[in-house]
């Protein structure tokens, strides 16, 4: 793929939608002097191997990982062989795509690599809150951050950084650059062993917009790792846009228009690109909110009442709506969701639920999730939720924040294991971080309480959540001063506190 380096001086803001869940788009045109800029996106101490010969850093010889079988063919962990002693391989059944664990020799449990020797030191432990880590600079728009084990993405001020996180307990995992991208992202998201990201538009229709994407190595020692790059005609204008994970490694480009025009993205995407956004027919006050497979979920909170709807096929030239389901077990619920959505297709809504106190007036009464679709080939199924938090101590306002400014404080972790963050009950400058399991419905249980973890963190400051291999990850913009940066909290729901 060529890489562009316009250098048009137009810069547009795109404002967000608050109904949805994902971040809308600022205007950024491209710029050469960060394509191929390795050092942009490796920030602190940890920035990334010596890049010696220009090539990305994609495994084979050098590490022992070899090139085949096809990420697609993967059907069991035998598929996934590797001779070098640090690594075990094993099948990502929801992605079909080989991951390779770092001296991981039992569950809960790492140790550091000699990439000389190829050997593993000894195993330490670790602990439901496995660790955090500084990013060295702040999350630059919500929602965006994507894993893809090994790697988590993290967009930054001056690009994207990727963290080598194979070993949940490191406290400072080093970092590849990514390379070959030309603009700084305003969204971004994981589908398969893809990231796909947004950049701006700019034009009256049709419009140039930056689109990017990245197929995160297995390789867990690569060096770098290169984007491809485009700016692309698109039929609307410049305007607001939302992007989702779609199946297939591909995503859903959804405009903040009318009927929401939207158009799928499929790699390769090569110059010269031209996308064509087609209308929905949404029910009405409906909004797009995640999406399960090729089907975008669309959801509604009218009189305290939350309804969904699927749009199959959507992007494609005949997208079609189906029925309307009502959540009549959550009762009176917040305008304030969050939704997350597996690899696989799985959805996972978390809303506040009201309590009405007659002349007092209505309050949150809990935070309650839902496994609101089992899979990409499942239905809507919103009768059996679970309270997450309770709101037993100093009262919670109506529609309050409880899951952050962002909304993003959810990510699945596979189709039947979500983690949440909400803010905690005991006190609303701290956040709770827990997991709930679908079958059966329960919230992993420490003895006879839940598996909870309390940080001292406000949950306004929670930008993004993601999760891979098991592993949870949640980013916060909780370091001010003169250097502000985002921490990552990293959890492992197995683990014991």
């Amino acid at each position: 793929m060529s890489r562009l380096t316009p250098r048009s001086g137009i810069a547009l803001c795109l404002a967000a939608l608050a109904v949805v869940a994902a971040g809308a788009s600022c205007s950024l045109d491209l710029d050469e002097s960060l394509i191929d800029k390795a050092k942009d996106a490796g920030l602190g101490p940890n920035d990334g191997a010596a890049d010696n010969d220009g090539a990305p850093g994609d495994g084979g010889i050098d590490t022992g990982i070899p090139v085949g079988p096809d990420a697609s063919a993967c059907a069991k962990d035998d598929d996934c062989k590797t001779n070098h002693g640090c690594l075990k391989g094993k099948c990502d059944l929801s992605r079909k795509a080989c991951a390779y664990d770092v001296c991981r020799p039992a569950a809960c449990s790492a140790s550091a690599c000699d990439q000389t020797k190829r050997t593993c030191g000894t195993a330490a432990p670790f602990s439901y809150k496995a660790s955090q880590f500084t990013v060295g600079a702040q999350l630059s728009c919500g929602k965006c951050a994507a894993a893809v084990h090994p790697w988590l993405f993290v967009v930054t001020p001056t690009g994207v950084v990727a963290f080598n996180v194979s070993n949940p307990s490191n406290p400072s995992p080093p970092q590849a650059p990514v390379v070959g991208l030309g603009f700084i992202p305003s969204a971004l998201v994981q589908s398969g062993s893809r990231v796909w990201m947004l950049g701006g538009a700019s034009g009256a229709g049709p419009s140039r917009i930056q689109l990017a994407y990245v197929d995160a190595p297995a390789d867990p020692f690569a060096t770098k790792i290169t984007a491809q790059t485009v700016l692309a005609s698109y039929s609307r204008p410049a305007e607001g846009t939302w992007l989702f994970p779609r199946g297939g490694d591909s995503a859903l480009l959804v405009s903040q228009a009318a009927q929401y025009p939207a158009t799928p993205l499929e790699a390769p995407l090569g110059e010269p690109a031209s996308i064509t956004a087609t209308a929905l027919l949404p029910p009405q006050n409906f909004g797009p909110s995640a999406t399960s497979g090729k089907r975008l979920l669309l959801s509604a909170v009218v009189a305290e009442a939350a309804s969904f709807a699927f749009i199959d096929n959507a992007g494609s030239a005949n997208p079609v709506t189906g029925p309307t389901v009502n959540a009549t077990d959550a009762g009176a619920v917040s305008v304030h969701r969050t939704f997350a959505q597996s690899p696989d297709g799985a959805i996972f809504w978390a809303t506040g639920v009201h309590q009405n106190l007659g002349p007092a007036g209505v309050i949150t009464r809990a935070a309650r999730g839902y496994f609101l679709v089992p899979g990409e080939a499942g239905a809507i199924t919103a009768s059996a939720g679970i309270d997450l938090e309770v709101y037993n101590g100093p009262a919670v306002g109506a529609n309050a924040a409880i899951f952050g400014g962002n909304q993003a404080s959810a990510a699945m972790l596979d189709a039947k294991t979500a983690m949440i963050a909400t803010q905690a009950h005991e006190n609303d400058q701290q956040t709770a971080v827990q997991f709930v399991r679908r079958d059966p419905l329960a919230l992993v249980k420490e003895g006879e309480g839940p598996r909870r973890q309390l940080l001292p963190v406000p949950i306004g400051a929670f930008g993004a959540a993601a999760a891979s291999n098991g592993v949870g990850y949640l980013v916060a913009n909780d370091q001010g001063g003169p250097t502000p940066s985002a921490t990552v909290y990293v959890f492992d729901p197995g683990c014991s506190l």
